[in-house]
């Protein structure tokens, strides 16, 4: 273990009553782990393209609500590595990660039939270290990936979550 950084924990999964999607990330930011919140970065794009695939206003609506409409709409979040040595907010530098080996157990006794990974890295994060699965990525919601414009995103999101 690194002396400069210490071990920080993901959070446990957020699971309504009646999932079929799950949203597999990488690792909490700082700023969602100071918020105690999935994607409480405020420049993370996540909740305004969950909000913007159900056309529903985005106007800063607090975690409850966000959480409600997930759960309304099916929706599960994860992330793939439960704890780790963070060295910044991006995946980069993440260190000595633990991964939750136990999540394909998890997808399949909830009864999700969906999987999809946002962005590229958590789901070669899964593949590697969990194991086989369909490559449903979505463009990363983050601020970092400035390859794709917000509405481009919202449109595949939009595809891959409706459907």
């Amino acid at each position: 273990m690194s002396n400069n950084i210490s071990v920080c924990c993901s959070f446990p999964p957020l699971c309504g009553d009646n999932p079929k999607t799950m949203i597999l990330g990488t690792f909490p930011s700082p700023l969602s782990r100071e918020q105690n919140e999935y994607y409480g970065n405020p420049r993370n794009h996540f909740w305004r393209l969950i909000f913007g695939v159900f056309d529903l206003p985005f106007d800063s609506p607090g975690y409850d609500t966000k959480k409600a409409v997930l759960f309304a709409n099916g929706i599960a979040l994860c992330d793939v590595i439960a704890k780790c040595e963070p060295n910044g907010a991006l995946d980069s530098g993440i260190r000595n990660p633990v991964f939750r080996t136990g999540l394909p157990e998890y997808i399949s006794g909830m009864g999700i039939s969906k999987v999809f990974f946002n962005g590229n890295n958590a789901y070669k994060y899964y593949r590697k270290e969990i194991g086989e699965i369909s490559r449903r990525v979505l463009p990363s919601s983050s601020p970092a990936y400035a390859g794709m414009s917000y509405n481009d995103k919202l449109l595949c999101w939009r595809e891959g979550l409706r459907y």
